[in-house]
């Protein structure tokens, strides 16, 4: 593993994943915006704006995820890998969340495949002695776990704000994670 290449690859991991938390904040802003300009008559071109910029937060972690597996081999890359097929996932799902009610269910089912692939290749990778960014496995596995338990409270009635509180705390922790991973000690080769 060249550690300049993985500094580089997980910085740019860490900055899609940013793109995509501030694309998600900025969506629920949006999604107001949406519905009072629909009832009252106007257009809402600009709901697209924030999946598409969301599409862009995703290739940039993708490219990342591309770079990064190949610092590895066997089950450390394999394990990546299944990561950057989870991200193709996303970006499907998010070019499917702009269909009208149908694209909405698809893109469920679509980020519920992505969700569990992650989930088992941060399981491997924050055991895998190969991997400086072990700590930063935890954090995003410990994350993936309460994106679940939150998926599930949110669709039960009267408890479903707990949820919202779960899921708010899981998305604090994706960005935690991915910057640990990012931070991860390794010892960085002078530039040539």
């Amino acid at each position: 593993m060249n550690a300049n290449n993985y500094k580089a690859a997980t910085t740019k991991i860490y900055y899609g994943v940013l793109c995509i938390a501030i694309m998600s904040i900025l969506g629920g802003f949006i999604s107001a915006i949406a519905i009072l300009s629909a009832l009252s008559g106007g257009s809402s071109w600009y709901v697209y704006v924030v999946p598409i910029l969301t599409i862009l937060g995703y290739v940039y972690y993708f490219l990342g995820l591309g770079d990064l597996y190949k610092e590895f081999d066997g089950d450390t890359s394999n394990n990546i890998k299944k990561i950057r097929t989870a991200a193709i996932l996303n970006i499907v799902a998010a070019l499917c969340s702009m269909i009208p009610v149908a694209g909405g269910i698809i893109a469920g089912i679509i980020n519920l495949i992505a969700f569990i692939m992650c989930l088992m290749a941060y399981g491997s990778l924050r055991n895998d002695a190969n991997f400086p960014g072990r700590d930063g496995m935890k954090t995003l596995y410990t994350t993936a776990i309460l994106q679940l338990i939150a998926a599930i409270l949110s669709i039960i009635p009267l408890i479903n704000i707990i949820g919202a509180i779960l899921a708010i705390i899981a998305f604090i922790m994706f960005i935690v994670g991915w910057g640990k991973v990012k931070n991860a000690n390794v010892d960085v080769a002078p530039m040539a």
